[in-house]
C-alpha cells in the first residue's frame, strides 16, 4: 500500500492515467527552458495588463472541469500587441537557434505566424493528459503548430503550489515567474493540479501559451497518428 498521503491532487492523478505507448523520442521530454525571458519591465506590464482586464477572462474546459479547468483570454496578442511585443521577439530570437530545434526534433521552418493565449488556473486548475497536435476537438489536425510555449507568470512571493508541466518521462518544469518553456507539440504533456493559499486572482498561476506556426514538413499528416501513438490498421 502506498504510503503517499491521499489529497484531492493524488486522487485526480489517479484518475488521469498515462497516454498508451507513443514513440520512444516523444516519451522522452523534448524541451527547451529559459529563465528571466524578459525585461522584468517588460514581464510587469504583461502582469499588470492581466489584471486590469481579469474581467476579460472566461471559463475554460468541460462544463465539470474533468479534463481541463482553467480561465483564459483567448488571442490576447490581439488586445494588446505592443506588450506582447518582446515575448514575440524572445520567441522568434529563439527561433533562430538551430541547436535548440534539434533538440526539440523539429525541423526547421519559417514562421508564419505567433498565437498566444493568457491562461489562469487558480485553486483546483489542472489540464489532464494531451498533446498540441490536434485541435481540443481531439480529432482535428493543427498542421501548422511547429513548437509549443509557455511564458510563466506570477505574483511574488508565489502563492500556489503545484501546476508543473509535466511529460510522459517523469519530468516536470516547475512554474517560475518570468521562465519560457517550448516543447514538440506531438508530445503528450498536463499540467498538474493547482493549490492556491489565497482566493486573490492576482495569485494564481499566471501564463502566456500558444504555438509558433509554419508549413507542416512534407508527409507530416501522414505520419502523425503513428507520433501520436494512435493504433494502426
Amino acid at each position: 500500500m502506498s504510503s503517499e498521503p491521499d489529497t484531492p491532487t493524488r486522487r485526480l492523478l489517479q484518475m488521469d492515467p498515462m497516454p498508451p505507448a507513443v514513440p520512444n523520442r516523444l516519451r522522452e521530454a523534448l524541451f527547451f527552458q529559459m529563465e528571466d525571458a524578459l525585461d522584468e519591465d517588460d514581464s510587469a506590464a504583461i502582469g499588470q495588463w492581466l489584471y486590469s482586464n481579469r474581467d476579460r477572462l472566461e471559463r475554460g474546459g468541460d462544463e465539470l472541469g474533468t479534463h481541463r479547468f482553467n480561465h483564459e483570454i483567448l488571442n490576447v496578442e490581439k488586445h494588446a500587441p505592443p506588450l506582447l511585443r518582446p515575448l514575440r521577439q524572445r520567441l522568434t530570437q529563439l527561433l533562430g537557434e538551430q541547436d535548440m530545434l534539434r533538440r526539440l526534433c523539429v525541423p526547421a521552418f519559417d514562421l508564419r505566424g505567433i498565437e498566444m493565449h493568457a491562461t489562469l488556473h487558480h485553486h483546483g486548475g489542472h489540464f489532464v493528459w494531451h498533446d498540441d497536435a490536434v485541435a481540443s476537438d481531439g480529432e482535428t489536425v493543427m498542421e501548422t503548430r511547429r513548437l509549443s510555449f509557455v511564458y510563466y507568470m506570477h505574483s511574488t512571493p508565489k502563492m500556489f503550489s503545484g501546476g508543473s508541466l509535466e511529460f510522459l518521462d517523469g519530468t516536470a518544469i516547475e512554474p517560475q515567474n518570468n521562465r519560457l518553456v517550448l516543447f514538440h507539440p506531438v508530445q503528450q504533456h498536463r499540467v498538474l493540479r493547482v493549490e492556491c493559499w489565497s482566493s486573490h486572482v492576482l495569485h494564481g498561476r499566471w501564463a502566456i501559451t500558444g504555438w509558433l506556426h509554419g508549413d507542416a514538413p512534407a508527409g507530416y499528416v501522414d505520419r502523425l497518428p503513428r507520433m501520436r501513438g494512435e493504433p494502426t490498421a
